[in-house]
């Protein structure tokens, strides 16, 4: 063997022996940073542009058809609690100032029909 393959034989060793206890050499960072670079994907500026617009867009269209949804499911329970409950607004005038003072309160409906009186005979 030549005095370098030898010394070769020993750097590569000694490389070895020293990352088993956790050291790294520059060089080996070095190569490292270069099989990553080599292993990183290339993506063309062009593609990752029209990507993250079409995913912008995407999302606002959903977040805009949540919120229509969401106003329709609001509307429908209020009109379902418009069908359960009487409306009973209730008015009186304040003294001091002369102002009338309306205030609306909700009381459950009552379902049942009311049956018209049996004629008298």
């Amino acid at each position: 063997m030549s005095q370098e393959q030898n010394e070769d034989q020993q750097v590569r060793f000694g490389s070895r022996f020293a990352r088993l206890f956790g050291y790294v050499t520059p060089e080996d960072r070095s190569r490292w940073e270069q099989q990553r670079a080599q292993n990183k994907p290339h993506v063309n500026a062009i593609k990752h542009g029209v990507k993250s617009s079409l995913s912008s867009m995407m999302e606002f269209g959903e977040r805009n058809i949540g919120g229509k949804l969401d106003a329709a499911h609001r509307v429908a329970a209020q009109h379902r609690f418009e069908e359960s409950h009487n409306r009973v607004v209730n008015q009186r005038r304040d003294p001091d100032t002369r102002s009338i003072i309306e205030s609306v309160d909700y009381e459950p409906r009552d379902d049942r029909e009311e049956i018209e009186p049996d004629l008298e005979l």
